[in-house]
């Protein structure tokens, strides 16, 4: 049947069903007969079933369910892998040698299981509990195989069929890992986002069981739980008890090997919800509960499955003790690397998931993991220490690789802001810093070994010993870049900048010889140079001399490696001395033979960054490598790239990152408005925005110092997205807010390189930009607005001050400003022309806008621009101050009044009530100031005081005056509004005594004492007035 298979295609036209037939009449064959020869051809026979998938049909003739390969064979296969369940006597026909059955038979059906979960689909079903299956077998497998150094060991009394069947117990139970990675790989590659997430939950709770050997009790039934959710976690946590009781039945406390691949299993589940941050419930404890609630109050929903389970945040103290103690996992007092490992690949998938969680239980900040902060310190420190605890056990690559993870560890938790204690940061790095004689500074084609990564000293493992001070070297440059480019804590930053600066030059020197080797390895393994992967290099005499662990730490972090040894090397030539010295110039050498690695590198990661496809990676070091171009383009040291070279590299670096992401490079549609892309997918390329923004930024300034860029080349990436931000091309999006405000920073810059007939167009082109885009903001978040405000304002200031526009230009945008509400726009243009032109062209459009008592919205804003304008302008020009008050000063003074008195309450109106108040006195006052100083105004200043005095009373009757002095207060008084109006009189009275009283004289008297009692509350401080108590006189009673 296994021989017909291929040709059965042919005869469905005469009998579609045969295929069908064939799978039932193996399914009853393999069901009575357990013969070996039997049970690998029906292995042989299911495995080519699943790859002809398209012969199958459904059939209700047959005596076994046929509607896929894997339903009919799922029984067989598994039943191959049931772990031997022993007896109290052993029966006399039973071969121990392969106790269940031959191995062989063990091996087809793992590769037959195998073939069935690659070729078909829909197994989620049958997944899970196939996957505890082979769990189980791998359990009771794993041990029989062989002692690490047992071939040591062996005498002549060993048969050599035990040993080899050793040797296949090793094989199988490295074809049985495989096998669940691939089951784990289908069960949790669903698109369903509920599916997917119980599915991952399902597995990590089961896996977490395994990691610590929770399992039920003999005889334990289901506990009844309450429809709750206490009730749901307690529920889950079962589940996944009972799913592992059948695994660790073999042995309990669990075998190491089932330890290291239930905490790949549970690492790999986490990295899978990690995806799936959109879901909050997820990770965010809150969320989580609300979610549970909203399953458990549907109709129908009672069982526990898709739509009805727990979330992973719900298990965190679970999740975070179990990964603790993998990550130092013993046997006997021996230590286990493996399994440290993998714990500690786990707890690293969790301080991801969790580190940004914050404790909702305290509400001041903290992270939810800072309550298991002691036992992660402590699990990551004992990772850390794995270099001497390499010196007290047997010599083995674990624990280097320990060490790399613990490296690994300790560089989320910085990254996250997990640690930020000086004193914790400090005692964590001091294993990871490197010493003199390990990174000593050495010239570049140097004939000593100074670069090579060998053993300081004898060891078992010399092949795989360099990966310390390789993890060194990495974590050290990714610390520093990660301080280069991303906000830290300045307290956690100049701690750690203060341990890294030790032997900094010779660190960078030997990152900057492991980058070059990394370069060439991740050549060869692209096949870009023959796929021959180089035989010797800076770092290794001979490619075999070093592990293949080495080789994939240099491959992977040689982008890191190459920045972190440029930012060094440029730090340090900086702080040299000027004249030149051999250290300076090998330094420069360095530099050089590092600049050609960083432009292909850049190129390369470049072509494969596309947002939201590509991996983190590619925009990682597309950001690292620009980060590194920015110091080389913008620091005075020798290397200059050529003018060709660097065009490429901006043309580059606007096409593939800032136009693409706005939808605005050449592949994409020519459509109105491009798609926007996800936050998420700008969140992750949020330091490549910023490095390819401060790169155009940076050449902008330099432009007048080097003139090596093109102008027009910057001009065509500082203003094609302005452009289509102003012919509408694009939308204003917060998304955006980064790559815009680049662009309106750097076109300020280039405004000044522009000749002066070009510089007029321009200048008109921006001012209409800056104002479109201010107006425009007005609809949006305040998040886009902070960012893009200031900007605005900057470019505008800056055409306002060196202008070349014509004053009746700036009239009509002085105008514009104030007929669309723009007055921080307004008071810029104001502030900056000469004194008067800004005011005297928009006074009408502004007297409107103070004049409009139903539209409160206006009347802040205007009140406070005003406030500005008169305050810079004014100074030069006091004529100025005559010209606004004859123009506004009745309309200042009805807001004063409409505002004190809450004349006009509406949507908004209390909350800038104060304000307006406060901003419309400030402009009274500095009309008082000009009357008092000007000749000849006198009778002026009288008159405008007692129009001022009137509203000031009236609001000081209306709202009182601190400490309830004066018992006037009416309904939604204010007494900061009532003191403000007092500390006015006492400023008029003590800077214009005469001109105070003549005014209060022509006053009522009902008006002049609650002025009177407002100066004496204020000068007194509010003081409620003290009473004498009256002393009891014995005399009256005689």
């Amino acid at each position: 049947m296994t021989t017909l298979l291929p040709w059965l295609e042919s005869l469905q036209n005469l009998d579609k069903w045969i295929a069908s037939r064939f799978a039932c009449y193996a399914s009853t064959i393999l069901e009575h007969c357990s013969h070996p020869v039997v049970c690998f051809e029906g292995s042989v026979f299911f495995e080519r079933l699943s790859e002809h998938r398209g012969l199958i049909e459904p059939s209700c003739c047959c005596v076994v369910n046929t509607d896929n390969a894997a339903t009919v064979a799922m029984p067989f296969l598994l039943s191959a892998l049931n772990t031997p369940i022993a007896k109290v006597i052993a029966d006399t026909n039973v071969d121990f040698s392969g106790c269940h059955g031959p191995i062989d038979v063990q091996r087809s059906a793992v590769m037959c299981l195998k073939g069935v979960f690659t070729s078909e689909n829909n197994l989620n079903d049958l997944t899970f509990d196939a996957g505890k299956t082979v769990l189980e077998f791998l359990h009771d497998r794993c041990g029989r195989r062989r002692f690490e150094h047992f071939s040591e060991f062996r005498s002549l009394s060993l048969p050599r069929s035990v040993v080899n069947d050793f040797e296949d117990c090793q094989l199988i139970e490295a074809e049985t890992i495989a096998l669940i990675q691939m089951i784990l790989a289908v069960q949790l590659g669903g698109e369903d986002l509920d599916e997917k997430t119980y599915r991952c939950l399902q597995w990590l709770l089961c896996s977490v069981s395994l990691i610590s050997g929770d399992s039920l009790k003999p005889g334990q039934d289901v506990p009844e739980i309450e429809m709750s959710i206490a009730g749901l976690i307690e529920r889950s946590s079962f589940i996944a008890r009972s799913s592992a009781s059948p695994i660790v039945k073999v042995s309990n406390p669990p075998r190491w090997q089932l330890k290291c691949v239930a905490a790949n299993i549970a690492s790999l589940t986490m990295a899978s919800l990690l995806e799936m941050k959109e879901d909050p419930s997820i990770f965010n404890f809150q969320s989580a509960r609300a979610r549970c609630m909203e399953m458990l109050q549907k109709d129908n929903n009672e069982v526990y499955g898709i739509s009805l389970h727990s979330f992973p945040v719900l298990h965190l103290e679970e999740l975070v003790t179990t990964a603790c103690i993998a990550s130092a996992a013993t046997s006997n007092n021996s230590e286990l690397p493996s399994v440290q490992v993998s714990g500690l690949r786990f707890l690293i998938t969790v301080l991801k998931a969790f580190v940004e969680e914050l404790d909702a239980s305290t509400n001041d900040g903290t992270s939810v993991l800072e309550q298991y902060s002691s036992q992660i310190i402590s699990a990551v420190r004992h990772a850390l220490n794995a270099e001497s605890l390499l010196e007290e056990s047997v010599a083995s690559s674990g624990f280097h690789r320990l060490f790399a993870a613990g490296c690994d560890a300790l560089f989320v938790m910085i990254n996250g802001g997990f640690v930020s204690e000086p004193v914790v940061i400090r005692r964590l790095l001091q294993p990871l810093l490197l010493r003199s004689e390990d990174v000593p500074f050495t010239a570049f084609g140097g004939k000593d070994e100074k670069l090579l990564m060998k053993s300081n000293h004898v060891t078992d493992d010399s092949r795989s010993f360099p990966l310390f001070r390789l993890s060194k070297l990495c974590f050290a440059a990714r610390v520093s870049m990660m301080i280069e480019v991303g906000d830290m804590n300045q307290s956690a930053v100049s701690v750690i900048n203060g341990e890294l600066e030790k032997e900094e030059v010779g660190r960078a020197i030997h990152s900057a010889a492991a980058a070059m080797d990394g370069f060439l390895l991740s050549k060869a393994h692209k096949k870009q140079s023959g796929g021959e992967l180089p035989s010797t290099g800076l770092t290794f005499a001979n490619l075999s001399d070093v592990d293949e662990l080495i080789v994939d730490e240099l491959v992977e972090n040689w982008p890191v490696l190459a920045t972190s040894s440029v930012v060094s090397i440029v730090k340090a030539i900086n702080d040299a001395p000027e004249e030149r010295s051999e250290q300076r110039e090998s330094m420069e050498l360095w530099l050089s033979k590092l600049l050609p690695i960083i432009l292909i590198g850049l190129r390369e990661a470049l072509s494969e960054f596309k947002p939201g496809q590509s991996k983190s990676s590619a925009s990682e070091a597309a950001a690292l490598f620009i980060c590194a171009l920015r110091l080389l383009v913008g620091n005075s040291t020798s290397m200059e790239l050529c003018s060709d070279e660097l065009g490429n590299i901006i043309s580059m670096v606007t096409d593939s990152v800032l136009f693409q992401l706005l939808g605005l490079s050449d592949s994409d549609s020519g459509g109105t408005h491009p798609l926007i892309l996800p936050q998420s997918v700008f969140e992750d390329c949020t330091i490549l925005m910023q490095q390819a923004c401060g790169f155009i930024e940076d050449l902008c300034k330099n432009h007048s110092d080097t003139d090596v860029t093109d102008l027009a080349l910057l001009s065509h990436s500082v203003m094609k997205p302005l452009v289509a931000l102003q012919e509408k091309q694009i939308k204003l999006h917060t998304n955006y807010s980064i790559i815009l405000s680049s662009c309106i920073r750097s076109s300020v810059i280039l405004l000044r390189h522009q000749k002066e007939g070009d510089r007029m167009q321009l200048e008109k082109a921006l001012v209409q930009l800056s104002l479109s885009t201010l107006k425009d903001m007005s609809d949006h978040p305040s998040e886009l607005s902070n960012e893009l405000k200031e900007p605005c304002l900057s470019l505008l200031r800056s055409c306002s001050s060196d202008t070349s526009l014509q004053a009746g230009d700036w009239g009509e945008i002085a105008t514009y400003s104030v007929s669309n509400e723009l007055w921080d726009a307004w008071a810029i243009v104001c502030a900056s022309l000469p004194p008067g032109i800004g005011i005297k062209s928009s006074i009408i459009a502004l007297k409107e806008a103070l004049g409009d008592l139903a539209n409160t919205s206006r009347h802040a804003g205007a009140i406070v621009a005003l406030r500005v304008a008169l305050h810079s302008a004014g100074t030069e020009d006091p004529s100025l101050v005559c010209f606004v008050l004859h123009h506004v000063g009745f309309e200042v003074l009805q807001l004063l009044r409409a505002y004190s008195l809450r004349l006009a309450p509406t949507q908004g109106f209390d909350e800038n009530r104060v304000n307006v108040c406060a901003e419309a006195v400030k402009v009274n006052m500095i009309a008082f100031q000009y009357l008092s100083t000007t000749p000849g105004e006198e009778g002026t200043s009288a008159s405008f005081l007692l129009a001022l005095f009137q509203v000031l009373v009236g609001s000081v009757s209306f709202n009182g005056l601190p400490g309830n002095l004066l018992d006037t207060r009416s309904n939604g008084a204010d007494e900061n509004i009532g003191r403000m109006c007092a500390q006015v009189f006492v400023h008029v009275v003590r800077s214009n005594p005469l001109v105070f009283k003549s005014t209060i004289s022509a006053m009522a008297a009902e008006s002049r004492t609650i002025l009177e009692n407002a100066v004496r509350a204020d000068m007194s401080g509010y003081a409620a007035p003290k009473r004498e108590k009256k002393k009891l006189s014995l005399k009256g009673f005689r």
